[in-house]
This record gives structure tokens, C-alpha cells and sequence, in this order.
């Protein structure tokens, strides 16, 4: 018979169980779960994946100028020029396709082997247009093919860094965009550099092969190791459905599409320039062009950096845009007396097509940060108009302008052209529509400063200039939350609603959980009878108007 205090002692024991490890059991771990150099290499260096946009435009600035796969048999940009039409009007079909399929779209975007595939196929893309030169194949259907692969490729690419930009505040997202422009310039010359051995007499440098082949690959690791979630993963059913989606497209704001015809409208004119000289130009000259604006991408990313990061309160990108416009038109229109410059004419034309483009992708990834837009909505539609513009502009002035030289009709388009940018910068879009493109809240001319401070809704102090410029929008806020008997808590989450956060960036700003956040956002649309975040808004917008009337 066992003793009573023995019995007792045993029921009160804690009993430990010890469970082996894989070593010690012989069990492999899952090697499918280690770290890639370039996951190690990002953990160090976090702001390394958005130096991923200086990745994918030196491809496309070595891959459009021809410099890394026209052979010495070229006697002008002719295959240069198909190479453009063909591969930007493909990336420009996948850009404005991708606003419309959105989840297959975002689920290609939040998937690192998707991604490498994106990048593999622009890699077989480029191996076709090598291998579809006078000194291999000769093959044209191969060189359409390759064209068409890079197009569609680098496409998904860039919307993925577009994805990753519209995560960043405005000032980061300026400096990140100038310090690309400066990889631009290293890899290009670097590759330039290497060109002193050539595989085949007179074919691509062994530097360019492995440039074009080597670059997607590398943006695409970059962007892959940030995989995103896709939305319907977040778990707010409301916006995730194809018909919120087409909502979302549907209810972007007039001063957005007025915007895409600036875009359009600026890309078609400077296209059209730009296609002309180089279909009329010796390639020796265009390559020498090329070179030239590499260094000028240099003056143009330090003056940037030096004004984002100094004197943030003299920059306005409102005056700016409206510079580039009238200073294009005023180009386009004198075309006819400035081709006698050359080159020059060339390398003004591409430093202002430059700056208008560096300003076009800071100005996306702002829309996208300041209204909480879909990325894919923004950068689709936004990237995509910018190179049906340069498509269309390079199919006009490279295919069918060179046989009107000669002919007054040259001038007439020139001057029409010139027009239609004056009346865009002044009537279509102009420097106020440029100001409230940008801003969620206020009208106020907008300068870098006001994009880099983060606006404080629960300040008291009424000389406070972010809460007196957002005053309307908080009284409107502040009238919806008391009649719908919102907590203090629900208040907050419907500010910050109002401004288009989504659930993450709430949780993160309130410091809660993102169940949480979830919840709460929930009480808040069922207590003022809304299903989406853009009805949200769209009420809040109708209630501060009505003050305003009263």
C-alpha cells in the first residue's frame, strides 16, 4: 500500500517532457526556409530594394539607346527605333491592362517566384534581340519576340517598385528617386567601360550582353525580397471584390485623369522630337547624345537631393511642371530652326524629357502615399499613359515625320504640337489642378515642405498651420462622429479613414493591433451606414462641402 503523502507528493509533481531536436534526431531543416545572400545583404541595408528603380532604368536607358546591342552594321536608329515602339507599347498595354485585373495582378506582384519570372522573361527577351542581329540569326521575328518579352517583363517589374514607392513618405520617396538616377549613371558607365572585348568582331561588347541580362535580374531580386500581401488577404471583404476595385477606378478624382492628358500630351510632343533626330541622325551621333545626358542625370539627381534634403521650403512642384511644359513648347514649336544644333538640340530635348519623367514617378508615388490609392490603379494608369505617349510620339516622329521634311506641313504640326501643350499647362492642367492632385485636405500651394511634414489631426493649438489648412475636413469629421455616436477611440480610426489609411497604416499610427484596427473600422462603417472606404470619404467630402454652403 502506498504511503498517502507519497501518492499526494506525486499528484502535485510537475511532469516535463524534453522534446529532441532535428539534430539530434537526424532531421534536415527545411532549406527552403534559409536566407538568400540578397535577403541577408536587405536586412542590412533595408533602402537597398528602392535603389531597385536605378536597377530597371539603366536597363531600359541601355536597352532603348542601343548602346549595349546595336552592331557596327547600323547605319542609322531604324532597328533602334522599332526596339522602342515594340517593347514600350508592351509595357504600356500590361500598365493600363492592370488597374482592371487586379487581383491576378497583385497576386503576380506578392509572389517572389512570379517576380524572378518577370525578370527571367525580360532576360530571354534581351537574348533574343542580341541573337537577332545582322551578326547572328538574322531573325526578325525573334527580335519582335524578344521586344515583346522585355516590354512585358519589365512591366511587372515596375509596377512592383511602384508599389514599393507608394509606401514611402514624400521626401523619402524624392531622395530614393534622385539617388536611382544615380546608379542610372554608375551602371552605364561601368557597362560603357567594359566594351574594349567583343565575342563576335563587330557585334555587342561582352559588357552589354551581360548588362542587359544581368539588370532585370537583379531588380527583380531587389523588389522580391518585399513581397507584398495581397488585399483580400487583409481581411476586409469591402474592398477587395472586382467591383470595389472598378469603384475605385470610376470614383478617381477629375483632376487625375486631367492629369493623364498632361502626361500624355508631354510625352507624344517630346517623343516625337526625340524619335525625329534619331531616325535622322548618324548612330555615332545618337550614342554620343546618350552619353551626354548620363552626366546631366547627375547635375539633375544632386540638385534634387540638395533641395529635398536643404531648402525643402523653395520647391514647388506645381511651378516646376508648369516650367517643363512651357519650356517643351517652346522647343517643339522653334524644331524646324533648332535642328541645325544637332546634338545639342538632342541633349536639351532629353535633359527636360528626363526631369519631366523623374517628376511624373515622384509625383505617382505621392498620389499613391497622400490618398491611399491602389498602387496598381495609380502606376498602372499613370505609367502606362506616360508610354502610350512615348510610343505613339516615337511611331510619329521616327515612321512617319521624316518623309514630311521639306514639306510646310512639318511646321504646322510642330506649331499645333506647341499649342496643344500651352492649352494643357493652362486650361487642361494647370499649376492649382497640379497642387490639389496631391493634397487630401487643402488647396494651398503645396511645396515639398508640406509633403514632408506629417499632419498632426489631435493638435489643440488653433495657430497650428497643419490643423488650420485641414479645419474643414476635422469639423466635418467631428459633426459625422458625434451624430453616429462614435467613441473616441472609433473617431480616431475615422479620421484616419477619412484620409484613406487602410487598416495596417492605422494600427501602426494608434498603436494597436491590426484585429483591432480591423474591428474598430467595421463598427465605424456599420454606425455611419457605409461598405467601402471610398463611401467613407465620399461622405465626409459631401458633409464638409455642406458646411462650407452653410
Amino acid at each position: 500500500m502506498l504511503d498517502p503523502h507519497y501518492s499526494q507528493g506525486m499528484r502535485e509533481r510537475t511532469i516535463v517532457l524534453r522534446i529532441p531536436t532535428t539534430q539530434e534526431v537526424g532531421v534536415r531543416p527545411d532549406i527552403t526556409k534559409r536566407k538568400s545572400f540578397v535577403d541577408d545583404l536587405l536586412s542590412l541595408w533595408p533602402g537597398l530594394r528602392y535603389l531597385s528603380l536605378g536597377v530597371w532604368l539603366a536597363w531600359a536607358f541601355l536597352a532603348y539607346s542601343g548602346t549595349m546591342w546595336l552592331s557596327d552594321v547600323e547605319v542609322d536608329g531604324g532597328n533602334l527605333s522599332n526596339m522602342y515602339i515594340i517593347s514600350t507599347g508592351s509595357f504600356a498595354l500590361i500598365c493600363l491592362l492592370a488597374p482592371f485585373f487586379q487581383r491576378p495582378v497583385q497576386m503576380i506582384l506578392s509572389s517572389r517566384r512570379n517576380l524572378l519570372c518577370a525578370g527571367l522573361l525580360t532576360v530571354i527577351g534581351s537574348l533574343a534581340i542580341i541573337l537577332a542581329g545582322p551578326y547572328y540569326l538574322a531573325a526578325y521575328w525573334l527580335f519582335v519576340l524578344g521586344d515583346i518579352l522585355t516590354g512585358v517583363g519589365t512591366a511587372f517589374i515596375a509596377l512592383k517598385i511602384g508599389e514599393l514607392y507608394g509606401e514611402l513618405k514624400p521626401q523619402k520617396a524624392l531622395v530614393y528617386t534622385a539617388l536611382s538616377q544615380l546608379v542610372i549613371v554608375v551602371i552605364y558607365f561601368t557597362a560603357l567601360g567594359g566594351e574594349f572585348y567583343h565575342p563576335i568582331e563587330g557585334g555587342p561588347s561582352l559588357a552589354g550582353i551581360i548588362s542587359l541580362v544581368l539588370l532585370p535580374m537583379i531588380a527583380a531580386f531587389l523588389v522580391s525580397t518585399c513581397p507584398s500581401t495581397p488585399n483580400h488577404i487583409e481581411g476586409e471583404p469591402d474592398e477587395n471584390s472586382p467591383e470595389e476595385y472598378y469603384r475605385e477606378i470610376k470614383s478617381l478624382s477629375t483632376v487625375f485623369w486631367k492629369f493623364l492628358i498632361a502626361i500624355f500630351i508631354f510625352t507624344t510632343a517630346s517623343s516625337v522630337i526625340n524619335g525625329l533626330i534619331v531616325s535622322s541622325s548618324p548612330l555615332s551621333i545618337t550614342l554620343a547624345g546618350s552619353n551626354s545626358l548620363m552626366l546631366l542625370r547627375i547635375v539633375m539627381s544632386v540638385l534634387f537631393l540638395f533641395f529635398a534634403l536643404r531648402v525643402v521650403k523653395q520647391i514647388n512642384f506645381g511651378k516646376l511642371y508648369l516650367l517643363l511644359m512651357v519650356l517643351i513648347a517652346i522647343l517643339v514649336a522653334t524644331s524646324t530652326l533648332l535642328e541645325s544644333m544637332g546634338i545639342s538640340f538632342q541633349i536639351i530635348i532629353g535633359f527636360i524629357s528626363n526631369t519631366f519623367d523623374f517628376v511624373v514617378w515622384c509625383l505617382l508615388a505621392f498620389i499613391v502615399y497622400q490618398r491611399r490609392i491602389s498602387s496598381i490603379t495609380v502606376f498602372g494608369l499613370g505609367r502606362g499613359v506616360f508610354m502610350v505617349g512615348s510610343t505613339l510620339g516615337w511611331y510619329l516622329g521616327a515612321q512617319l515625320m521624316p518623309g514630311l521634311i521639306g514639306d510646310n506641313l512639318t511646321t504646322v504640326i510642330y506649331i499645333v504640337l506647341a499649342l496643344l501643350i500651352l492649352l494643357c499647362a493652362t486650361l487642361v492642367f494647370s499649376e492649382r489642378d497640379f497642387d490639389r492632385l496631391i493634397s487630401p485636405i487643402t488647396e494651398a500651394e503645396l511645396t515639398l515642405k508640406d509633403l514632408t511634414r506629417d499632419l498632426d489631426l489631435s493638435s489643440e493649438d488653433p495657430t497650428d498651420e497643419p490643423r488650420n489648412h485641414a479645419r474643414p475636413f476635422i469639423q466635418a469629421c467631428t459633426r459625422m462622429g458625434q451624430i453616429a455616436r462614435l467613441s473616441a477611440r472609433e473617431q480616431n480610426i475615422f479620421e484616419l479613414l477619412a484620409l484613406g489609411r487602410g487598416s495596417e497604416n492605422i494600427a501602426k499610427r494608434l498603436s494597436i493591433s491590426l484585429n483591432t484596427a480591423r474591428t474598430h473600422t467595421q463598427n465605424v462603417y456599420t454606425k455611419l451606414n457605409v461598405h467601402s472606404r471610398q463611401e467613407l470619404i465620399e461622405l465626409v467630402e459631401d458633409e464638409r462641402k455642406r458646411q462650407q454652403d452653410d
